[in-house]
């Protein structure tokens, strides 16, 4: 794994400092103990590095390293201290000074699979410990090789064109220092790699390093990493490995015990330290039971100060040991010769990109998936694999890329992407007369225009697949209730409700948008079973369309037009995307169709003015986001700082807001920031002396607590108390309860669901391996959700529709906490302690800044069709030209039928109406005749 975070000035003197601190453990064990001294020294392998990559020679001279250090000399932490803090070579040549927010470098942190680390601190076997470090470094250099390649570039302004463009270094020059522990003390083998933000340029002038290239390149050199390291210890000493986690491209020694792993995977950081121990920032002060709990956070040695014997001593004495499992190390064995030494043929290549989560990918995407499946024992390098095997595989979409434009500005796609799109789109045309819906007065009492207009264009539509798209707010669940009361105008008419999750199906549900619902999943496998039958006389409604990926959007279309039935697709494309699975696919239709209807008013927030603020967020032009972040900052509603003040201001608005009984959500677009905030709340509001039980992740859960249900178990039975018992007869993934009892003997929580007051009982497995605190959740997790107050934790690199979505949950007020990515909050970040933490805060204009930032990243899912589109012609591969030529062709052709369909329907309603007023006519006439009034 990598992971990379910026380093401030300063911020190196931790790593300095542990350096020195372990070679005085070193002077002093040799003193004490003679021989073990030179053991010790042998072994030591905190000693800052130079670690050189690209051409190397060039970039080594260039900023005045000799041939030793650049083969991985020593480097003197003076040198490395004046060059990250003052921008100043080892040959004293000065880059440009560095400003008050200035990155002055990056740290690249290569951690280890925990088995791994386990292996090298628990065998005593001195090959396996030397094996294992040789193999760490060794993927490290070939991790940093692939970063110098893609990532090391700088930028020069072109004074012909006016752009920056892309110029490449002749190579990076770091310093690596090697830990052997987590901040816990646990084993935790990872090297930080210091890459100083002044590096040479081939003219031998310091310039700075292009962050967004470096970051983007950030998780595929992770993967390179990862694939060397299991080659390296396969070849070295016949590792075996289990299945490769293809999120982060990690896999764990097959033979290491899982409970053993997860014994020894206790996670710390300055957000726990803060959260776990009720710590305030200096500026507040410090009550006496906080700084009793200071005292305490900090009386034990720093672990990574401590001499590596004496670490492997204190973990020897653990009583969690090392647990080998024979078993599992011989069925991974069986499993990779089974599949056939080196089998990373054509075939196995195409089938691992094909499992890659978007239809529009940079090479990077590829690398990272490519890399994840690559076998232990081939021929080459996984780095040489990777790089060939990208390149033969993807499918460019852009034209090659012009001087200013990065690597990341190239997309690629793959055929069968290509194919399973092309299949869903021949779908899209279908129709039936006999699906139309007949629309009465009463059936939209109470709508707007714009939702009324859009129900009777649903309804009177012959098209079976009719996309919606509604903005977050604009009340689509009433427009769906009023499709249902004109279905249900039909004899045995019915409405299925269809969306990804769970919890949306019974929100649409308990509003009366259907009469069934079913998850997305669950449908597609009753469909598959045929145990799901579907009529000409059902609407079939797909909620969160936006959410459903391409794939399944297209079994079910097939399903649903076989049959005759018409589909309202409704959603948000500007939302956020499918998990795990291909989208763009809703958005495409929304722009290709003609019938597609939309909504355009907001109705959620309170306020108007917010109710356009939000609409700027979503898809305003560059005015109208300006708009709408003056409009946020005007307010107070955008703030910035460091994480732990951003996590403790949003905390005390979130308090605030339930003191005053608003329904308040607390929402984070990173799992560890809605597991810290929940630490800090649980400790806030449950007596530490109050009983427990275990909850995912190791979170504790008494009476009284928040906690949300994270996995669907129509299974559990409600209790016989129940309200309204059969209503929503399901625990649902993101279903927040408040724990009414525990039973510490058997880890079962009694419950009651917020929304429907649904009583359960969980047991033991679904408590510890489902159930979380619920004060905070993850963007994903509140889409969907409306309350009276959203307030956001994010960080300053997340992309602009969770900021959308988060900002688009409350009907009174919308806060934003934005705060920085920096290596003080991160696992391996060690710099200060929490109980020392000093607030950083920003002012509005800054926050407002960060908010411009992230509304510019906005790389929203497209399908492979809708990207090359928008790439000329010319500069496409024939096959997709082909295809993007047919796709306008069609357009056209549906411009065509539509228009002809709407003047076709004009004339009817003029008939209609003249027929009308004849009658009313004849009407009138007899009225006469008889004396009658009408």
């Amino acid at each position: 794994m990598l992971t990379i975070s910026k380093l401030k000035r300063s911020s190196v003197s931790y790593y300095i400092d542990t350096a020195k601190a372990a070679g005085r453990a070193s002077s002093d064990l040799q003193r004490a103990s003679g021989g073990l001294g030179e053991y010790y020294s042998e072994h030591e392998t905190r000693t800052p590095m130079w670690l050189c990559a690209g051409d190397t020679h060039t970039a080594a001279r260039l900023v005045g390293l000799t041939d030793v250090q650049r083969a991985g000399g020593e480097a003197d932490s003076v040198v490395v201290a004046r060059w990250l803090d003052d921008g100043i070579a080892p040959n004293g040549a000065r880059g440009r000074a560095f400003g008050n927010r200035g990155v002055h470098g990056f740290d690249l942190t290569f951690a280890a699979p925990k088995s791994v680390s386990l292996l090298r601190a628990l065998r005593a076997d001195d090959v396996v410990q030397k094996a294992i470090a040789a193999a760490h470094s060794t993927a490290i250099a070939e991790a940093m090789e692939y970063l110098a390649a893609h990532a090391g570039y700088t930028r020069v302004h072109n004074s012909v064109t006016g752009e920056k463009d892309l110029v490449k270094l002749p190579g990076l020059v770091a310093v690596a220092y090697q830990h052997e522990t987590s901040r816990c003390g646990d084993p935790h083998l990872h090297t930080h790699v210091i890459l100083p933000n002044r590096q040479a340029r081939s003219d031998g002038a310091l310039v700075s390093i292009d962050g967004t290239s470096l970051y983007h390149e950030a998780r595929a050199a992770g993967v390179i990493y990862q694939a060397t390291l299991r080659r390296q210890l396969h070849q070295s000493l016949g590792i075996e490995w289990a299945p490769v986690d293809p999120g982060t491209g990690m896999a764990e020694a097959a033979g290491v015990d899982r409970d053993t792993i997860t014994a020894w995977s206790r996670r710390s950081s300055q957000l726990r330290e803060w959260a776990a121990h009720n710590l305030v920032s200096v500026d507040g002060p410090l009550s006496a039971a906080q700084l009793a709990a200071a005292q305490k956070a900090t009386r034990p040695a720093k672990p990574e100060e401590l001499a590596w014997s004496e670490l492997q001593r204190q973990w020897s004495e653990d009583a969690r040991g090392l647990v080998l499992d024979r078993a599992a190390f011989l069925e991974a064995r069986a499993a990779r010769r089974a599949a056939g030494r080196s089998a990373f043929d054509g075939a196995s290549l195409a089938a691992a990109a094909e499992k890659i989560e978007k239809a529009v990918f940079t090479r990077a995407d590829l690398v990272e998936i490519v890399g994840a499946h690559l076998p232990v024992d081939g021929d080459q390098s996984p780095r040489a694999a990777v790089e060939a095997a990208v390149d033969e595989v993807g499918m460019r979409l852009t034209a090659p890329r012009a001087a200013h434009e990065r690597e990341g500005r190239e997309r690629f796609t793959l055929a069968r992407i290509l194919a399973e799109e092309g299949a869903l789109l021949r779908l899209v045309d279908a129709t039936n007369d006999r699906a139309r819906l007949w629309v009465r007065d009463d059936d939209t009492a109470g709508l707007s225009p714009d939702q009324r207009a859009a129900v009777r264009n649903i309804g009177d539509s012959p098209w079976l697949v009719q996309p919606l798209s509604a903005p977050a707010g604009a009340g689509k669940t009433t427009s769906l209730r009023a499709l249902a009361s004109a279905t249900h105008h039909r004899f045995g008419a019915t409405v299925l409700v269809l969306a990804p999750t769970g919890q949306a199906v019974d929100v649409a549900m308990r509003e009366g948008a259907g009469d069934d619902g079913l998850t997305v999943a669950k449908a597609l496998q009753l469909l598959r079973d045929n145990m799901l039958t579907l009529e000409e006389s059902t609407l079939v409604v797909i909620d969160e369309a936006g959410m459903v990926g391409t794939d399944d959007l297209r079994q079910l279309l097939t399903a649903t037009t076989r049959a005759g039935a018409k589909t309202v697709l409704v959603g948000d494309a500007s939302q956020l995307a499918p998990v795990k699975a291909r989208g763009g696919m809703f958005a495409q239709l929304c722009t290709d169709l003609p019938w597609t209807q939309r909504l355009s008013e907001v109705w959620r927030m309170r306020d108007p003015e917010e109710r356009t603020a939000s609409l700027g967020l979503r898809d305003g032009e560059p005015p109208a986001r300006r708009d709408a972040v003056e409009w946020y900052r005007s307010h107070d509603r955008l703030h910035c700082g460091d994480a732990i003040s951003m996590a403790a201001d949003a905390l005390a608005a979130y308090t605030a807001d339930t003191e005053l009984g608003r329904d308040a959500l607390l929402v984070c677009d990173t799992t560890e920031m809605a597991d810290v905030l929940n630490l800090r709340i649980h400790n806030e509001r449950i007596d530490p002396d109050a009983a427990s039980v275990l909850g995912a992740r190791g979170q504790r859960l008494s009476v009284g607590d928040l906690i949300i249900s994270r996995r669907n178990d129509p299974t559990i039975a409600f209790h016989h108390s129940t309200p309204n018992a059969g209503s929503v007869p399901s625990v649902r993934n993101g279903n927040r309860w408040r724990v009414a009892a525990i039973d510490i003997k058997t880890n079962r929580v009694a419950a009651e669901r917020l929304d429907d007051k649904a009583r359960v009982v969980f047991e033991n497995d679904y408590v510890r391996e489902h159930v979380n605190l619920g004060y905070a959740v993850t963007v994903h997790s509140a889409q969907g959700v409306t309350a009276d107050a959203s307030i956001a934790v994010l960080r300053e690199d997340t992309s602009r529709n969770l900021l959308y979505v988060a900002m688009t949950r409350g009907r009174q007020a919308n806060h934003a906490y934005i705060y920085e990515r920096s290596t003080e909050a991160g696992e391996f970040g060690h710099v200060l302690p929490a109980e020392t933490h000093i607030a950083q805060r920003g002012d509005l204009g800054e926050a407002a800044t960060l908010i411009h930032g992230i509304l510019a990243n906005d790389e929203p899912a497209i399908t492979a069709h809708d990207y090359a589109a928008h790439t000329a012609n010319q500069a496409l591969p024939e096959r997709v030209r082909g295809l993007v030529n047919m796709r306008a062709a069609a357009t056209e052709l549906r411009q065509e039928s539509y228009g002809a369909w709407k003047a076709d329907r004009q004339g009817h309603d003029r008939s209609r109406s003249e027929g009308i007023e004849r009658r009313v006519d004849r009407s009138q006439h007899r009225s006469t005749d008889y004396g009658l009034e009408i």
